[in-house]
């Protein structure tokens, strides 16, 4: 993995490892992080078209996607002087998306 500088270049890095996890039709993809100073978690899910909520197995993001969020915060964390511990990203199907911390 090349190196993410920028939050706007880890957003598109986590967000195009989303792309490759559901399988069938969706509409949202959910992807929650808590992170401390070693360690990310993630678990995810996604919305389909009847509306139901399926899990997605995590596993399958590829270890460059922890590492970036680690280096989300580690950025966000010398620009603002906070740490926060929980990301929520969100993708829609229409490429929309947002990232809320907590």
């Amino acid at each position: 993995m090349a190196t993410l500088d920028s939050p706007a270049e880890i957003y598109n890095h986590v967000f195009d490892a989303l792309l490759m996890l559901p399988e069938g039709d969706w509409l949202e993809i959910h992807l929650h992080a808590d992170v401390d100073d070693g360690s990310v978690g993630l678990t995810a899910d996604y919305r389909t078209n009847t509306d139901s909520t399926e899990n997605l197995d995590v596993r399958k993001l590829d270890h460059s996607v922890s590492k970036a969020i680690r280096d989300l915060r580690r950025i966000m964390a010398g620009s603002t002087g906070k740490e926060w511990t929980k990301a929520h990203f969100l993708l829609k199907r229409s490429g929309e998306y947002s990232v809320h911390f907590d």
